[in-house]
């Protein structure tokens, strides 16, 4: 099962202020998880990988490209 985080914990890992989270969340430029109107979860794997495109939120092409 993924590691879901909450704001605070995401907040920790980027070094950026929670209400920022949110901030990118509205935005919809972190990968989330809406578990109610108003209650997002992050998963660790999905932010590694997003850190690791440098934030961008799209996925890569099998080819690289």
């Amino acid at each position: 099962m993924p590691q879901l985080l909450t704001a605070d914990e995401v907040s920790e890992m980027l070094g950026i202020s929670p209400a920022r989270v949110y901030f990118l969340t509205r935005q919809r430029k972190l990968p989330f998880v809406q578990l109610g109107d108003r209650q997002y979860r992050y998963s660790e794997s999905e932010l590694m990988e997003w850190i690791r495109r440098g934030g961008n939120q799209e996925k890569e092409s099998e080819d690289g490209k």
